[in-house]
């Protein structure tokens, strides 16, 4: 499936123009099947189960960005702060120049934490814990939340850390202003229940497009385990 044909799907030209740039021409499968088959720029929530270098990633951001060119205020999550800084750089280097505004939050990283308070943004990328914090402190932020997008969904099961998930994904399940939720995980167990839970589509794609190779560094010198 080409991105231009995106265009029947609302996809304004300057963004499917970024996205050929930046992505290539054609889309990978589990990003074809997310479009055609799961309704990725519909209303249902969907969780999307892959392999790592599939392509989940950019389903993810392709609801993501449609939402922001419509007006919907975005929350983009991720277990970390070091990846929740580079994917907002990600994203305003990609599209700062189509008139979306990306900020960022984490524990460490708070100077766009008014501007998220006043909901003066398209898409805000947040550490997942910051996110429950900024629910707290502001829970009239719940009814500005359009649409969230969960990277790494499988911190979910994480022993430590999963409740938070948890507890948010609650929040979200039941709120009165209904956000869209957008799932992605490289492993996740019982990802039918979690979709049964969530009340959303499971998309499975187990292929891998993009081979992975396995060897050892060694001072200097990269050899191949598999091929």
């Amino acid at each position: 499936m080409r991105v231009d044909t995106l265009e029947a799907y609302n996809i304004p030209a300057d963004i499917l123009a970024i996205w050929r740039e930046q992505v290539g021409a054609e889309l990978l499968p589990v990003q074809e099947r997310a479009v055609k088959e799961f309704g990725l720029f519909g209303r249902d929530n969907l969780i999307v189960f892959s392999p790592t270098s599939s392509g989940k990633t950019f389903v993810g951001e392709m609801a993501a960005v449609k939402a922001a060119r419509e007006n919907t205020k975005v929350f983009y999550l991720v277990p970390l702060k070091a990846l929740a800084k580079e994917k907002a750089r990600e994203f305003q280097e990609r599209y700062g120049k189509a008139g979306i505004k990306v900020v960022v939050s984490s524990r460490d990283c708070r100077e766009h934490d008014e501007e998220i308070e006043r909901r003066d943004f398209q898409i805000a990328v947040v550490v997942v814990e910051k996110m429950q914090a900024l629910l707290v402190s502001k829970p009239q932020l719940m009814e500005a939340v359009g649409l969230v997008v969960v990277d790494e969904m499988q911190l979910i099961t994480d022993e430590t850390r999963g409740a938070t998930l948890e507890l948010l994904l609650t929040k979200l399940r039941i709120a009165g202003s209904q956000p869209r939720i957008v799932g992605l995980s490289a492993v996740l167990g019982r990802a039918q229940m979690l979709a049964d839970w969530l009340r959303a589509k499971l998309l499975v794609d187990t292929r891998r497009p993009i081979e992975l190779r396995k060897g050892v560094l060694c001072r200097g010198t990269f050899t191949y385990r598999e091929h």
